[in-house]
């Protein structure tokens, strides 16, 4: 029978192979291999389209901030309709 073990400390695997030991139990320590990480592809550079998408969401978001601490007021429908 196998049973495995995966220690998440070095605590753990201490304490588990003195449990094995102190019990006479035979066991196998092995090793995994590193992970393999490839290079990120270069990423493509961003079209007009998403270019304009970013900028509207940071105007957005910059907006809802000012608009969160009081600096900026918001206008009642009438107001832009008014506008148009």
């Amino acid at each position: 029978m196998k049973l495995i073990v995966k220690p998440k400390t070095k605590k753990e695997e201490k304490a588990i192979k003195t449990f094995l030991e102190d019990h006479s139990i035979d066991y196998l320590k092995l090793e995994e291999d590193a992970a393999v990480y490839e290079k990120a592809s270069k990423t493509k550079p961003l079209t007009k389209k998403e270019k304009k998408i970013l900028q509207s969401l940071d105007e957005s978001i910059d907006f809802v901030n000012k608009y969160k601490k009081g600096k900026v007021k918001t206008k009642s429908l009438n107001e832009l309709l008014n506008e148009l």
